[in-house]
């Protein structure tokens, strides 16, 4: 990922540690994902549950689905944060001192 954005200069990471918000949207994401898709499997198929099957389907789902939806959760963590915490003055300025 780059460090800044190049359209209009600014710092994705604005404090050290920044990324444990996406970090914890993609942990929660993954635990919905994953009781969904365990429920489904489970009441889909009672009461002759395919246990092996189950098991490979959410563990697949838990290996390919965090790594698919990191960057969007880091998007989400990003808008979120500037929701409640804008851009300081001397963010702004860096920022596009960076553009120009």
């Amino acid at each position: 990922m780059r460090e800044h954005c190049s359209r209009c200069g600014l710092k994705f990471e604005r404090e050290p540690g920044y990324w444990v918000g996406a970090v914890t949207i993609n942990t929660i994401v993954i635990f919905m994902t994953f009781l969904v898709v365990f429920a489904t499997l489970v009441l889909a198929t009672w009461p002759a549950v395919p246990w092996p099957t189950v098991l490979v389907v959410t563990l697949v789902a838990n290996v390919v689905i965090p790594i698919v939806f990191y960057p969007t959760s880091k998007t989400l963590w990003l808008a979120l944060e500037m929701s409640w915490h804008p851009l300081e003055p001397d963010e702004l300025e860096a920022a596009r001192d960076r553009v120009t």
